[in-house]
């Protein structure tokens, strides 16, 4: 991204966020979220992909298992849970630049359509899917997730990592989900919600809470039991809710441990607290310079500030961003 468009997202994401956050009226907000969501991502993307490759999520891993090989095998994990196969035709609700729905065709043959709304991450997608040799079966769509421009019933299963919690209306989006999905269809939902831990009335919790979603362009998070609440308003059916890391994960290896400082190596520096003060030291100084674009280091102190936010929570224990749902449309 050039200089003149990467300090233009970072200012976008700072005025839409003052929008969305400071109004009252909800049209407002349903109408400006998906915006302020698009602006946090052109100015993201770069880092993300630096850091983590092509898949920009959290996942319960094992000992000794990397971060690369535990996202592998929890994005084919969702190609096994929803039971898809060759020549189903499924959604990546929030499909970022393509890494699980890459994963997860070639786990599974199944036709994946990649649905988003940021036009850079979509761009991204398509060499990735390219270089694959995946554009036979795996697609994209420029679209925002409540307003999806597709027939009702169209797909046999869909999943979604990471990605409701940018919604400005939780509700409007499961109600566009289910309407998307054939009668007895499956959804996969893994989501940011606030766990049973959080307590509201804590000043410190609350703090926390304020700082994810002021740095990562996710209103309003949920907790687990009014998530749940949400999903089955929309119609679905629960087959079954849960904390992924609670339940799969290991104590040794939290999620929250890449940006903490214990998965080192030289691909992962980037992600741990000292790579990030670093790079946003270095950043600025060549900023300054005028050898790297006008906004990294402003995109750079975005991600710190997000990145110790999340490892408190998760110390905590008031925050999950791995929260299983995994649904059905009834017949």
């Amino acid at each position: 991204m050039s200089g003149n468009k990467l300090k233009e997202a970072v200012q976008n994401f700072r005025d839409f966020r003052q929008v969305t956050e400071l109004s009252s009226d909800d049209t407002i907000r349903i109408r400006e979220q998906p915006r302020l969501v698009s602006s946090y991502y052109d100015a993201v993307t770069s880092f993300y992909e630096f850091g983590w490759g092509p898949t920009f999520h959290f996942a319960p891993r094992r000992p000794g298992e990397s971060l690369p090989k535990s996202l592998r095998r929890h994005n084919e994990g969702i190609g096994k849970l929803l039971r898809l196969g060759p020549k189903m035709e499924v959604a990546d609700i929030g499909c970022g630049v393509g890494g699980p729905l890459i994963n997860i065709a070639k786990a599974t043959g199944a036709r994946i359509v990649g649905i988003n709304i940021n036009m850079q991450q979509l761009r991204r997608g398509r060499d990735l899917v390219r270089k694959a040799g995946l554009l036979e079966s795996c697609s994209f769509l420029y679209a925002d997730f409540m307003d999806v421009p597709y027939n009702e019933a169209t797909f046999d299963a869909m999943y979604s990592i990471e990605a409701i919690c940018h919604a400005p209306d939780r509700d409007m989006a499961f109600r566009e989900l289910f309407r998307l999905l054939k009668p007895g269809a499956e959804a996969a939902i893994i989501d940011w919600t606030l766990t049973d831990d959080f307590d509201r009335s804590n000043s410190k919790h609350n703090e926390i809470k304020a700082q994810i979603e002021h740095n990562n362009a996710t209103p309003n998070l949920s907790t687990t039991g009014k998530y749940i609440e949400t999903v089955q308003a929309a119609g679905f059916e629960v087959i079954e809710a849960k904390d992924q890391q609670a339940v799969e994960g290991d104590p040794s290896t939290p999620w929250y441990m890449a940006l903490q400082g214990r998965d080192i190596s030289l691909s992962s520096f980037a992600r741990t607290p000292m790579g990030r003060a670093v790079i946003a030291k270095t950043t600025g100084m060549l900023e300054r310079i005028k050898v790297v674009p006008a906004g990294v280091s402003e995109a750079s102190r975005l991600l710190n500030a997000a990145a110790d936010a999340l490892v408190e929570a998760g110390k905590l224990g008031i925050f999950t961003p791995s929260f299983l749902v995994h649904a059905r449309k009834p017949q």
